[in-house]
């Protein structure tokens, strides 16, 4: 997933367009900090989890985000990089 992601981002960014992401994936907090680091540039979530994702995002920099992500690129397995982006307290 993470590839594809990092792929569609880079298509869209040479023709100038943003890349949003929606449905589960945007609203899972273990997953905000990759999908921003990967240059996704907006999360649609259903109202219930708006808060949870703006916590999460207010807790991180852009470059926690990026390292991240470079991380998981070079995962090859989804458990992987699910191990990798677990939210810890």
């Amino acid at each position: 997933m993470q590839r594809l992601i990092d792929l569609t981002v880079q298509g869209a960014r040479k023709h100038g367009r943003w890349v949003g992401v929606c449905g589960g994936i945007a609203g899972d907090v273990q997953a905000v900090a990759l999908l921003v680091g990967l240059g996704v540039d907006e999360l649609s979530v259903a109202a219930p989890a708006v808060p949870a994702v703006k916590a999460r995002v207010r807790e991180l920099t852009l470059e926690e985000c990026r390292t991240l992500a470079r991380q998981a690129l070079e995962c090859e397995t989804p458990a992987q990089v699910r191990e990798l982006t677990e939210v810890r307290p």
